[in-house]
């Protein structure tokens, strides 16, 4: 069925999760005119209760809207909401020329190129914005972006961009921003596995984990999980999800791809990503990425607790 049009509904967002229903509610409260969907009743309910209409599927959002926030947890997702059978190419006037699509979504290069050459067919444009750090940030309106795509498009809509974040970097062409973001990524979560796994064996020797932490990071074994992630959220044994291991292990998955794609060997991030796939099937999936420790504790017969 076609969906309705409302005339002061300019600005969709699709997926209303961890990261997007944040970004949509700040978009409301901003900016106005901001219409949500997703699949879950209880995710369209926490954005409709303050902050106007959501629907179940893109299919069913009016033809009003000229601005598409997508933050989907994977590409073949992502697609689907453009341009399977409840995308928003289903309804005719979603997809028209001069439409903007906004992907905020960590899925990739390749498939981001992919998208923007369907979407350039139909004269719409879309940016590739990957963001950086946490539903918190999220939360606080204070996501890092990358940025990539036409710089014109940008420009109109970063008015929209500064209610949900504090800081938007151009990478260049489309697909530039997807690229670094999963280089970060690879970078980051491999980090997060090598320290567990190093905090383990100091652990095990009987080093106090808080006297570890305060040591390595006044010295080039420094970085964000060893100041962050170990303190804040493996030792106080609080596995609430700010990026989940289930997330991690995607988008490590999709750089592996990427690897794979241009026969670029990554051994030690491989490697990584075989334990982030045990965690997984260890039941930690939906944790917090600091759960990863929880895989170095099982084999090394630890527990990296305050002040241990």
């Amino acid at each position: 069925m076609s969906a309705d049009t409302s005339p002061t509904e300019t600005i969709a967002v699709i997926g209303l999760g961890a990261m997007g229903g944040p970004v949509a509610r700040n978009l409301a409260t901003a900016a106005g005119g901001v219409i949500g969907c997703d699949p879950d009743s209880a995710r369209r309910a926490g954005f409709t209760e303050k902050h106007g209409r959501a629907v179940g599927l893109p299919r069913e959002l009016p033809t009003s809207v000229q601005t598409v926030f997508v933050l989907l947890p994977s590409p073949a997702i992502t697609e689907d909401a453009l341009f399977g059978p409840d995308g928003l190419a289903a309804t005719p006037g979603l997809l028209d020329k001069g439409k903007t699509v906004v992907n905020l979504g960590t899925i990739g290069p390749d498939a981001v190129i992919a998208l923007g050459k369907r979407l350039a067919e139909r004269g719409c444009s879309l940016l590739d914005l990957p963001m950086g750090k946490s539903s918190a940030a999220a939360e606080a309106g204070d996501l890092s972006l990358l940025a990539a795509g036409d710089e014109s498009t940008l420009a109109a809509v970063r008015p929209l961009l500064e209610h949900i974040s504090t800081e938007v970097v151009f990478c260049g062409a489309l697909g530039l921003a997807s690229t670094i973001k999963i280089v970060n990524n690879l970078v980051s979560s491999t980090i997060a596995d090598v320290v567990g796994q190093a905090l383990a064996l100091g652990a095990a020797a009987g080093a106090p984990l808080d006297l570890m932490i305060k040591a390595l990071s006044a010295t080039g074994a420094d970085n964000w999980h060893l100041r962050n992630t170990y303190p804040k959220k493996v030792a106080q044994r609080d596995f609430t999800p700010g990026f989940s291991v289930d997330l991690a292990t995607k988008d490590m998955r999709i750089g592996l791809d990427m690897a794979a794609a241009r026969r670029v060997p990554l051994p030690t991030i491989s490697q990584a990503y075989q334990r982030y796939v045990q965690a997984q099937q260890s039941g930690f999936g939906s944790e917090d990425w600091g759960a990863l420790a929880k895989v170095a504790e099982q084999t090394s017969g630890t527990l990296l607790t305050a002040n241990k």
